[in-house]
């Protein structure tokens, strides 16, 4: 089966030997690996790092079954701004005349952000009579009322409104819908104006079932010079310093813990955040900056808490981001810092906590260290809970059997769809 994924932001299997994969890019992984053909279309932008990977749009052969389609578009400084949006509208475009330049694939799969890249791939699949799923992972346009202040929605709401028509249009031409949890694909739903068809699935972020024990005797190697010390007590940040995470708790956390030298915190990243958060923690606070696999595999072996300080907005309260099932493949029982999916899953399966402030964040970390039982059993629980729920190796081989149940079921139908076109 020849599969295309439009999808962009996403860190890519080409720009590095030890880059960490999200959802598309572990797909295509298991997509290849299992004899089908991805061809994933993206941007030459590095979200993440701010760079440029190429100068001009470039096709870049991975492997026999995998091809990436990476076209040039301007980047931008900020995440929120003028520039990002003028990037994506250029995205949009310059990816559906690359794909129309191709032969069709049999399906197609788009993540529905940014809009005018997944309304691309809709718009090329009504015209050439291809099977589109739509993946709904963040929620767009709405949640730019939650991430800016309110003293400037007034000026959002046209924006909004016009981002609204575009995900209505892109929604009722998707043939099926995914989303990261229930939530979520009722969200896409609704815009679609439809209720729930056979082909409309869940699938929750999984993450990569990474062999933690080979990183384990490397971690003097990569975090010595900072200081850290394989018997500190370790709580890991990997994220960056964005909007989407509030780091005011394990500010005043890290000031109340601070006559406890072997409690760190150690948080890697960049970001807008960084120098603010930086200056307002204690000494007992570790900013590597920028880190990759290795050094990723190495600490969360080591550490002993993952903490998830995300901002209240329903992206997180209504979800199990990334960073959730990372810290659990790692054993590493989370702090959260919202109500909602994670907080449940914790509650329900005994691994971790939502905090309320800087000072419960603190007295739940010295209770955690005070209490070596409760810390080994909250691990154990954290991993069954990854294996049972967001284990990759499971998780994609699940979404590529849908990818096959849908191409199918169109094919079937294709007479039908024609004819109501």
């Amino acid at each position: 089966m020849r599969i295309w994924i439009v999808s962009v932001g996403e860190p890519l299997p080409t720009d590095g030997e030890n880059t960490r994969l999200r959802r598309m890019g572990n797909l295509a992984n298991c997509i290849s690996e299992n004899g089908h053909s991805v061809e994933w279309f993206t941007v030459s932008f590095d979200h993440y790092k701010k760079i440029q990977r190429c100068k001009e749009d470039k096709d870049i052969i991975v492997n026999d079954n995998f091809i990436m389609h990476l076209v040039y578009t301007s980047g931008y400084k900020k995440n929120i701004s003028l520039r990002r949006i003028m990037q994506h509208k250029a995205a949009g475009r310059k990816i559906y005349k690359k794909m129309n330049s191709l032969s069709k694939p049999d399906i197609i799969i788009a993540s529905m952000e940014p809009l005018e890249v997944s309304s691309a791939a809709t718009k090329y699949g009504v015209k050439n009579l291809v099977p589109v799923i739509v993946d709904v992972r963040d929620l767009w346009p709405e949640i730019y009322y939650e991430v800016l202040p309110k003293r400037v929605h007034f000026l959002l709401k046209p924006y909004v409104e016009f981002c609204r028509i575009i995900l209505r249009k892109t929604m009722a031409a998707a043939y099926s819908i995914i989303g990261l949890s229930d939530k979520f694909l009722e969200y896409g739903l609704s815009f679609a104006g439809r209720e729930k068809g056979i082909l409309d699935r869940t699938f929750p972020i999984a993450y990569p079932n990474y062999n933690y024990s080979l990183y384990e005797h490397s971690f003097n190697k990569y975090w010595g010079n900072l200081g850290i010390k394989t018997t500190d007590f370790i709580i890991v940040f990997f994220g960056n310093f964005g909007k989407q995470f509030n780091f005011e708790s394990i500010i005043e956390a890290s000031n109340l813990l601070k006559d406890s030298p072997s409690i760190k915190f150690v948080l890697c990243g960049t970001g807008p955040q960084l120098d603010d958060v930086n200056n307002r923690t204690s000494s007992n606070v570790i900013f590597p900056g920028w880190i990759e696999k290795e050094q990723i595999s190495s600490m969360a072996s080591n550490a002993n808490l993952g903490i998830a300080p995300y901002i209240n907005s329903k992206n997180y309260t209504q979800n199990t981001p990334n960073k959730f099932g990372e810290y659990l493949s790692a054993s590493l029982p989370v702090l959260v810092s919202v109500s909602g999916s994670m907080e449940k899953a914790l509650k329900e399966n005994h691994c971790g906590y939502k905090y309320n402030n800087g000072s419960n964040l603190a007295e739940i970390i010295k209770n955690y260290f005070n209490n070596s039982e409760k810390l080994v059993e909250h691990s154990i629980n954290a991993r069954q809970l990854y294996e049972q729920e967001y284990n990759g190796d499971v998780a994609y081989s699940k979404m590529l059997d849908y990818l096959i149940e849908v191409n199918k079921t169109y094919a079937d139908n294709k007479e039908r769809i024609h004819d109501t076109l």
